[in-house]
């Protein structure tokens, strides 16, 4: 299987040579689901995920010399961004020098992704094959699941407060539910600005996001209901087709109930116990919450607290931890500071939110909302493809809204 991974890096670099940059990008938008399946492989030191990192900046190095023509203040709010992702790494090169290097590409990757979709993307046509490459992305992990729930075949054994998560092929159920939610708005994202046309490519993207619905709902994990709840009220209170989209949301949540009955609720039960067991006294110890990250938290915390010195305190040392929440891991990794320009990016971005074109903030609005909720249980910096695709997008809403506006002719 080891010929999968190569030959998707291969095609990456012939779609390059032979058609050009943004050829190269739609290829990594439609195979990394597959690519991530293939997380254990290594050569040496490096996992071919890495290799991949370090292959992205040299494919599209062209952009990040044209990030000139991109106004000041988004270049701004990616550099504060930056900032606040590397501040204390230089600390940790004697210490961790492969882990040092891996997080510098890591970063390099993250402040290209502000500008490869905003600066790639710039007429429909180009919009309407990047967002079914989106699609296409999502269809292996769907069919994983699928596959999975129907055979009972078990790929990686995880569990989440007492449930089977079916995270197929992968590490955990991160991939699963990014995929699938940004399957999902991608299909949100087409049918507002081109006409689905045919039966054939109707019936496609209806089984996607009724797939898509399937496979998040499937790794049981709290932070995708709470952004699917939270992409719901906002679609309700900002979409400009409040009924078609909510339409849409409505026909993917009513077939998870229909295919999977009662169980939906007994498992949505078991899947917030201990939530719901700390709001009636049952459970009284709020660490247990959130699959017992509290613990995790307090322990880090009485670490920087305690064992920290002043300086890493304030500058971090430059070592990733598995705090699984993305203001504490900043703080142990970048200090006082970089938790302070993490905070400045943040609130930067709600204010950029505001600025998109009111037809399509509800989208904008959207990937901020995941970013938020993911950094309270995960840590989103971690992950460069996630930045390329939720900044990437946020930044194309914010810098290009005439794309998203309505059918332009070619």
């Amino acid at each position: 299987m080891i010929f999968v991974p190569v030959l998707i890096l291969i095609t990456m670099v012939f779609a390059k040579l032979q058609k050009g940059v943004f050829a190269s990008f739609l290829v990594l938008v439609a195979t990394k689901s597959i690519m991530d399946a293939f997380w254990e492989l290594k050569f040496g030191p490096l996992s071919i995920l890495s290799i991949q990192g370090v292959l992205i900046p040299i494919l599209f190095y062209s952009v990040i010399i044209k990030r000139a023509v991109i106004p000041k203040p988004w270049l701004r709010t990616a550099k504060i961004y930056i900032i606040a992702l590397s501040l204390g790494l230089f600390w940790a090169l004697a210490i961790k020098p492969l882990a040092f290097v891996e997080t510098i590409v890591l970063n390099i990757n993250i402040y290209l992704g502000f500008f490869l979709i905003p600066l790639l993307i710039q007429d429909q046509k180009r919009l309407k094959q990047f967002l079914f490459a989106v699609m296409i992305c999502g269809i292996f992990p769907i069919l994983v699941s699928i596959y999975q729930l129907q055979t009972g075949i078990i790929f990686q054994e995880r569990e989440t407060a007492g449930l089977i998560r079916y995270v197929g092929f992968y590490h955990d159920a991160f991939p699963v539910r990014f995929y699938g939610l940004m399957t999902l708005i991608s299909i949100l994202i087409y049918q507002t600005i081109f006409k689905v046309k045919g039966v054939f490519l109707n019936a496609f993207i209806l089984l996607l996001a009724i797939g898509a619905f399937i496979s998040i709902y499937a790794v049981f994990s709290k932070a995708a209901v709470g952004i699917l709840g939270l992409w719901i009220v906002l679609l309700l209170l900002f979409s400009k087709s409040k009924v078609k989209q909510g339409f849409s949301v409505l026909v993917g949540l009513s077939v998870i109930f229909l295919v999977f009955g009662d169980v939906v609720f007994d498992n949505l039960e078991q899947l917030f116990s201990k939530e719901v067991g700390y709001q009636t006294g049952e459970v009284t110890d709020a660490r247990y919450t959130l699959a017992g990250r509290g613990y995790i938290w307090e322990n880090y915390w009485r670490f920087w607290v305690d064992e920290q010195t002043v300086f890493f305190q304030w500058f971090g040392d430059g070592l990733v931890r598995p705090v699984h929440n993305e203001i504490l891991r900043v703080l142990m990794t970048n200090g006082i500071i970089g938790v302070l320009f993490l905070l400045a990016f943040i609130l930067r971005n709600v204010k950029s939110a505001f600025k998109i074109h009111k037809n399509i903030r509800v989208f904008g609005m959207m990937l901020l909302g995941m970013y938020i909720i993911d950094g309270i249980g995960l840590v989103p910096g971690v992950y460069y493809y996630y930045n390329i695709l939720v900044w990437g997008i946020f930044g194309a809403l914010l810098l290009n809204p005439q794309l998203f506006l309505k059918k332009q002719n070619n």
